[in-house]
């Protein structure tokens, strides 16, 4: 190995952990309360994946807002986010099963994880038929591709969880994605799609890399604003995000989540679509106009995908902020969320 492959591969745990306060700094990041004015929650699912999540509940039954994170970051993503909507909305923000937090389940397709997720909220929130909730599924990246699911899927969950509305961050469907790969520069730009998705070989590959240099370099790919990149890297996160990939079951278990994107969830999508089953509550779609939507026409290809006379909203951010769009753009997301609740989760 060459001096610079030594001098990569320093403690990125330590590094972290050297953010902590004093008081949380022998607390591995496995058992960290990222927010320390929401609850931390640990709930065994059936989806064999003990879910860590964080929540604050602001009572009398009002809605609930989920942040789900994507890749490959955990929901120490939502940190710039979470102090804006705190206190104006009940929070359940989860860790996906498998990406170094919460622990990995016996199955990854949106559809699975999802129901993972909201059996995570009804537990949490002591939600019953009895006593119901109001709930907006909302993620970014991976996040987004489940909260999609979910919400084309959300009668499976009524009575006692009721979505009634989806915020969708920097993606566009699955079934698009994968099929945008014909248009040579849209490939080149998302080639870890097919290599993650083949579990085995990627999972090699970024092992022997190093899951903490795959972690910083795939940031700093996806951005290219200076506020962007200082923002992202406010209280160390990507060293945290890092962190978390040192572990093999991490990098095995998000790249099954790619494998799962290929199979089932495309075939699921396109079996959507043949039957007309289409989002059919208020949504939001916010995205990267520097990143994914100089590629596509994300607006457009959303229309398909929710129900005609259905509520759909679509902002393009600007300011040449990228993908990752909790952390550089907090403040434009979390007002827009915030106006999207007031209209549609009375």
């Amino acid at each position: 190995m060459s001096a610079l492959g030594i001098s990569l591969k320093f403690n990125f745990r330590a590094t972290a952990q050297r953010y902590l306060p004093a008081s949380a700094r022998n607390m591995s990041l496995e058992t960290r309360n990222f927010f320390p004015t929401l609850q931390r929650n640990v709930t065994p699912t059936a989806s064999g994946s003990q879910v860590v999540s964080y929540s604050s509940d602001l009572g009398n039954g009002g809605p609930v807002l989920a942040l789900i994170h994507g890749y490959p970051q955990s929901a120490y993503s939502w940190r710039h986010v979470i102090p804006l909507l705190a206190g104006k909305v009940s929070l359940f923000v989860p860790e996906l099963p498998g990406y170094g937090i919460s622990t990995p389940a016996t199955e990854h397709s949106k559809r699975f994880i999802g129901r993972a997720l909201l059996d995570t909220l009804q537990d949490v929130f002591k939600i019953t038929p009895d006593a119901p909730r109001k709930v907006i599924v909302g993620g970014h990246d991976r996040g987004a591709r489940v909260s999609h699911r979910v919400a084309v899927d959300r009668k499976d969950f009524l009575p006692a969880v009721d979505i009634v509305g989806t915020v969708l961050l920097d993606i566009v469907p699955t079934k698009v994605q994968w099929e945008s790969f014909k248009n040579p520069a849209i490939a080149q730009g998302y080639f870890h799609w097919p290599l993650l998705a083949n579990v085995e070989l990627a999972t090699m590959i970024i092992k022997s890399f190093g899951g903490a240099n795959w972690v910083r370099g795939g940031h700093f790919r996806l951005t290219n604003s200076p506020e962007g990149i200082r923002r992202i890297k406010m209280e160390d996160a990507v060293e945290v995000y890092a962190a978390l990939f040192e572990k093999d079951e991490t990098i095995r278990c998000s790249c099954e989540d790619y494998a799962a994107s290929a199979t089932p969830d495309f075939n699921e999508q396109a079996a959507d679509q043949a039957a007309g089953r289409k989002i059919d509550v208020p949504t939001l779609v916010m995205f990267s106009a520097a990143k994914l939507g100089s590629q596509m026409d994300v607006a457009e290809v959303w229309k398909d995908w929710v129900a005609p006379g259905t509520v759909y909203e679509h902002v393009a951010v600007g300011e040449s902020y990228g993908h990752y769009l909790p952390e550089e753009a907090y403040d434009i997301v979390s007002a827009r969320v915030l106006e999207f609740l007031d209209k549609h989760a009375a």
